[in-house]
């Protein structure tokens, strides 16, 4: 008996300290929003996280340079740089909870969703572009508080949260949570690898670091101007800017000078756009430029012409023809020949295609129809465009549902979680925990994928 209960004990002690290697946590995966057209495009999961009570860990596709980790109960965070080896103590534990945020987060009382099947609620956020005292914008946040809360790099306001944020959008970009799960993973997760040294200091400028697959930024001196070389080390820019932006797939990067003023090179360091001015960013889908000159925004076309002029508080790029406005605290829609479709006169329009846009009023979502300039239905908890049909995700009393772009009930309220629709199909799911997802066409027949 003496010996089966030492065997015993040994087994015990021996499975405690398998389990001390791992931590169970929650496994978020995020699909990235860059325009309103990619919202439905792929569900490819380019951000990664994994949470619990005490840590975190953001691995991001799109910036596959840096992972993010910490400790919660130490407030400690590091960055790691898999390229280098190297890593970047963001927090040393010095902080304390009385701490202000810079991004000061709003919660929305009454707004609730489903999101990857967690009830969440909302959260906004002013961003101020810096042009000016009334130059804001707003980032709508969905987290739930069923998950312990993450918050890494420009997202440390976060940390405001009770939650793990599920879905964030800016305008037309953000990203949105696809699949989670609960996971053991190695404590070596949220651990600094043995074999990784700390970066010295000129790096903690986002500088000296990788552009492109053969473009690399390089301090002068001082550590006070960047310019950029090649693989080889070769100089091919002088040291000219505070700050030089990654490349796009297009060869483009944005530059700030040392007067502040923001501009474009390419990978040769010829100038795209003059460093002058105030903002300046790139989006790739449509080779357009942001602008910000005199306190107001405008678009250039990719060769640095004035397309729209820097007429407005604040201006989308094109997408499915139009491009939201922003004047006086209020949104509209601008088509392609810069007349104006719908006037600067709602809070906020949260989605548009090509037939309709969606706004709240009265702390419900309206639909309204872009051609005949009038409000089509309103009512609802939520609403959702699809860009490759005219049904649209609804919901209303908890439940979803899909209404035409006339405002008709084309599939009953009856889902407890629903996307919506992408090449004539759509993921639903009927049952309370939301387990069972299934597809549906657009008459609302559930697809059966083993008779195709």
């Amino acid at each position: 008996m003496k010996k089966f209960t030492l065997t015993l004990f040994m087994v015990l002690i021996l499975c405690t300290s398998i389990w001390a290697q791992s931590q169970k946590s929650f496994r978020i995966d995020y699909r990235v929003v860059t325009d309103a057209s990619s919202t439905t495009e792929s569900n490819e999961s380019l951000i990664k996280a994994w949470v619990n009570k005490t840590h975190f860990r953001v691995d991001n596709a799109m910036m596959a340079s840096i992972i993010y980790v910490g400790n919660k109960n130490e407030n400690s965070a590091f960055a790691l740089l898999p390229d280098s080896e190297e890593y970047v103590i963001i927090e040393d534990g010095t902080q304390n909870d009385d701490e202000e945020y810079a991004l000061p987060v709003e919660l929305v009382a009454g707004k609730q969703k489903k999101i990857a099947g967690y009830n969440c609620k909302l959260a906004t956020v002013k961003v101020d572009y810096g042009a000016g005292d009334d130059e804001t914008t707003t980032i709508e946040i969905w987290y739930t508080e069923d998950i312990p809360n993450l918050y890494w790099g420009e997202f440390s306001f976060f940390k405001q949260l009770k939650g793990a944020v599920l879905s964030l959008k800016l305008g037309d970009y953000g990203f949105t949570a696809t699949n989670i799960v609960s996971e053991n993973v190695e404590n070596s997760m949220f651990e600094i690898p043995d074999n990784y040294t700390e970066m010295e200091d000129e790096g903690m400028n986002g500088m000296n670091e990788q552009l492109s697959e053969d473009r690399f930024a390089y301090g002068d001196e001082e550590g006070v101007l960047y310019g950029m070389r090649d693989e080889e080390g070769n100089a091919i820019t002088q040291p000219l800017y505070t700050y030089i932006g990654t490349f796009s797939e297009d060869n483009v990067s944005i530059v700030i000078d040392d007067k502040e003023k923001y501009g474009a090179i390419d990978k040769n360091g010829k100038v795209l756009v003059p460093c002058k001015y105030e903002y300046l960013s790139y989006d790739e889908a449509t080779q357009q430029y942001l602008f910000g000159e005199n306190e107001k925004y405008g678009l250039l076309h990719k060769d640095g012409k004035v397309y729209v002029p820097a007429k407005y508080d604040m201006i989308s790029f094109f997408n499915q023809g139009y491009a939201t406005i922003t004047l006086n605290d209020k949104s509209g829609l601008i088509d392609q020949n810069q007349k104006v479709v719908v006037p600067a006169q709602h809070d906020v329009i949260f989605e548009y295609n090509k037939n309709n846009y969606t706004t709240i009023e009265g702390e419900k979502y309206v639909l309204y129809s872009i051609a005949q300039k009038k409000k089509i239905i309103g009512g609802f908890d939520f609403l959702s465009l699809s860009l490759d049909c005219n049904i649209i995700l609804a919901q209303k009393d908890g439940k979803y549902g899909y209404i035409d772009e006339n405002g008709k009930t084309v599939i009953p309220f009856k889902f407890t979680f629903a996307n919506t629709f992408s090449d004539n199909m759509a993921a639903v799911a009927e049952d309370e925990n939301t387990e069972d997802i299934y597809y549906i066409n657009t008459k609302g027949e559930r697809i059966d994928f083993a008779a195709n």
